[in-house]
């Protein structure tokens, strides 16, 4: 497992998700929760990098679900609150989703005004749309049928 952290979220978005998910212990790399694969892997499914971290957290809210509410050794002991790691993990990745959607990042609608659309149909990089108005129109006729 490769596990790593730079302390730089701005430019290295497997930083950023560990960041956002409080997973930087990485010194024994067997301390981090999540591989640099595995983040990488929420990166690459998810179209913004909060709900690629929003992912990654539900998905330690899952492990962590069976984990006991706290920990106790001789006079030491943790205690993970009510609700343990797992609903901590839940709530970051409810947290995450929340400031994906009042940012309204993950909201785009194309093709509303007329100019854009002129704009879309102009561009050559675009994949074109094999819809179009009046396709199904019949120009080589006349509209009469013949007997």
């Amino acid at each position: 497992m490769t596990a790593s952290y730079t302390n730089d979220p701005t430019n290295r978005p497997i930083d950023r998700v560990r960041l956002e998910i409080d997973d930087r212990d990485t010194i024994p790399e067997t301390d981090a929760l999540l591989s640099d694969q595995e983040i990488q892997y929420y990166i690459d499914s998810h179209p913004h990098i909060l709900l690629a971290a929003a992912a990654a957290a539900d998905q330690l809210g899952a492990k962590f679900a069976d984990d006991p509410k706290s920990k106790k050794v001789g006079d030491l002991e943790i205690d993970y609150g009510s609700e343990g790691r797992s609903a901590t993990f839940k709530a970051t990745a409810a947290k995450l989703r929340a400031q994906v959607a009042r940012s309204g990042a993950g909201i785009f609608a194309g093709g509303l005004s007329k100019a854009e659309k002129v704009t879309g149909r102009a561009d050559t990089d675009k994949v074109q749309s094999v819809f179009q108005v009046g396709q199904d129109d019949n120009t080589g006729t006349s509209g009469v049928l013949s007997s």
